[in-house]
């Protein structure tokens, strides 16, 4: 009787990248790298931030940021966008050229009330997956690896390194 090697045996190691590079080392685990990048190291994870898993044929696979990145809604409900847009105009009218501008990446202070309102809406902001998620998301991610592991054309067919 055959049995099926584990694909996840493939991995030798995996990398964690932020946004300056501050984690060169490869770690032994999904865990280990996501724990890098919800550390008080990683520099600004949440705007660039990748986890690669490397294969000891040489290949890489890069771990979907949807994983470990969460969106949220900027504003929970209409009157809040509306309450937001409109505290932003006031203070544009009366403050400086510089509060003129405030808020400007979640709306276009030029454009309509209602459409700002919509922009507002509309916005979204990430922020990296909670801790108390680890487990979860970790489990996912094994899942996952190993699905598209499995799916890797071998090492002969991709053109890769070979035993010969």
């Amino acid at each position: 009787m055959h049995t099926q090697a584990n694909p996840l045996d493939q991995v030798f190691a995996f990398r964690a990248f932020d946004f300056r590079n501050r984690f060169p080392d490869p770690l032994p685990s999904f865990r280990a790298a996501l724990g890098c990048l919800q550390s008080e190291d990683a520099y600004l994870p949440d705007v660039d931030a990748e986890i690669r898993a490397y294969l000891k044929d040489g290949r890489s696979i890069a771990i979907p940021n949807s994983f470990f990145w969460v969106e949220h809604k900027q504003f929970g409900s209409l009157a809040e966008a509306q309450s937001w847009v409109q505290a932003r105009q006031e203070k544009a009218a009366t403050g400086s050229a510089l509060d003129r501008l405030s808020g400007s990446l979640i709306a276009n202070p030029d454009d309509p009330l209602e459409q700002q309102v919509r922009d507002a809406m509309a916005k979204t902001f990430t922020t990296m997956v909670s801790k108390a998620d680890n487990d979860a998301v970790c489990e996912s991610v094994e899942r996952w690896l190993t699905e598209a592991i499995a799916a890797l054309p071998t090492s002969n067919e991709a053109g890769g390194p070979s035993d010969d």
